[in-house]
């Protein structure tokens, strides 16, 4: 079956079940970390992304009509090998595409109701969904070429040039970096790898910033113009792509030597990647 087989469409009472399909307020939403950490005796920890792993939730269905109970079983049994769509209806709505996994258990609690447990849920890689996650304030998070630690994460080719930036975030100065590229060959590039969904891509834009290609997985996204007719000392979103499944992607800017004809110069400067988690 596919994402369009929805387990809970409606937080609505469901009349042909005598029921609710949506499971107990207050489950528990995990995610096992795909970070794998060495570290030596004395030293700082060394990271690095090695799979992909989506949320996974454990449900509980208590006291409910036995047409909801077998509704849930059916759910279970048809799509032990494939994946359907949950919806967090008390949680704002966002999708879930994935299969239930666990030890199916239907209890009579009395008065020919029922309660259904044993079930956990769990994301499924690569799996299209009927609606992407899109609260960027709360459910993304950010990328940057240099990590805390002080280490390159962004992968370079060609001639470009580290730049520190000193932010005050929270009345506190931090440092942030950027990688500046003149744009004057056509084939540079920077990549970035990322566990997620969807993206916002922030490059520089001004009077004197050029034209890049924009790639995800190797496939051409759009050319996007960094132009502003005033210089600006904060990076712009540049890009927004939503409709992206759960997985390990590869985002890729490359430079073409082409700028607005208002510009001044064909520069490109990557400064960050927003990522829906």
């Amino acid at each position: 079956m596919s994402e369009r087989d929805v387990l809970n469409p409606t937080p609505a009472w469901q009349e042909d079940i005598n029921d609710s399909m949506s499971p107990d307020y207050g489950f528990g939403n995990n995610r096992v970390s795909t970070v794998a950490t060495l570290q030596a005796v004395s030293g700082r920890p060394y990271d690095r992304q090695v799979g992909v792993r989506g949320h996974s939730f454990t449900f509980t269905w208590s006291n409910r009509s036995y047409q909801c109970a077998q509704r849930i079983r059916q759910f279970f049994e048809q799509h032990e090998r494939g994946y359907f769509t949950i919806i967090d209806q008390d949680g704002g709505g966002r999708h879930y595409v994935g299969r239930f996994t666990g030890q199916l258990q239907i209890s009579p609690v009395g008065n020919d109701m029922w309660t259904v447990s044993g079930l956990q849920f769990v994301e499924i890689p690569g799996a299209p969904m009927l609606q992407y996650p899109s609260d960027w304030d709360n459910d993304s998070v950010w990328e940057l070429p240099i990590d805390d630690a002080g280490d390159q994460q962004l992968a370079i080719q060609g001639n470009w040039t580290q730049t520190q930036h000193p932010v005050v975030s929270n009345g506190v100065q931090v440092e942030r970096y950027s990688f500046d590229n003149p744009g004057t060959n056509a084939v540079d590039w920077a990549q970035y790898e990322y566990r997620g969904y969807g993206f916002q891509l922030q490059l520089l834009c001004g009077p004197a910033q050029g034209q890049a290609d924009v790639y995800l997985d190797g496939t051409l996204l759009q050319t996007v113009d960094c132009y502003l007719e005033t210089a600006s000392a904060v990076p712009q979103t540049v890009l927004t792509k939503v409709n992206v499944p759960l997985d390990l992607h590869r985002v890729k800017v490359i430079t073409k030597n082409a700028k607005n004809a208002a510009s001044t110069a064909p520069a490109v400067s990557w400064w960050a990647l927003r990522v829906m988690r």
